[in-house]
């Protein structure tokens, strides 16, 4: 089965403390720069209206593979010399329509949206192998 990838996604420049409309999309990947030997923190709230009052997403696998605090937030570490770019996996299906993204300690440069649920799978032609009988 063939998925139709690049027409699923969605790249939006981003900066700490915006928010955006998540409808039709399933997941999303942050990039945050990280200086060097530093932490950041990464807290993502949601609300049902884009101006209304946005609350942290009670989620707790809502940060594929990655570090929380015990506030629930991602928590990204930087132990090298040098700043460092991290994607950050962000699974937005428990999430409301509006979603707030914010970055303490670093720097948020990218987001993209992906696993749109309005595109279909691509049409591939799959033949089965002959039955041995």
């Amino acid at each position: 089965m063939k998925r139709a990838l690049f027409d699923t996604v969605t790249v939006l420049p981003f900066a700490s403390g915006s928010s955006f409309d998540r409808m039709g999309y399933e997941s999303a990947v942050l990039a945050v720069t990280v200086a060097a030997n530093s932490t950041a923190t990464v807290t993502v709230e949601h609300c049902d209206t884009s101006t209304g009052t946005f609350a942290a997403v009670p989620d707790s696998r809502l940060f594929v593979d990655n570090p929380t605090n015990e506030n629930g937030n991602a928590v990204i570490a930087n132990g090298s010399a040098v700043a460092a770019v991290a994607n950050l996996d962000i699974d937005l299906i428990g999430c409301k329509q509006f979603v707030k993204i914010t970055v303490t300690g670093g720097t948020a440069g990218a987001l993209a949206l992906g696993d749109a649920t309005d595109h279909p799978v691509g049409d591939v032609a799959v033949t089965a192998p002959a039955s041995g009988a």
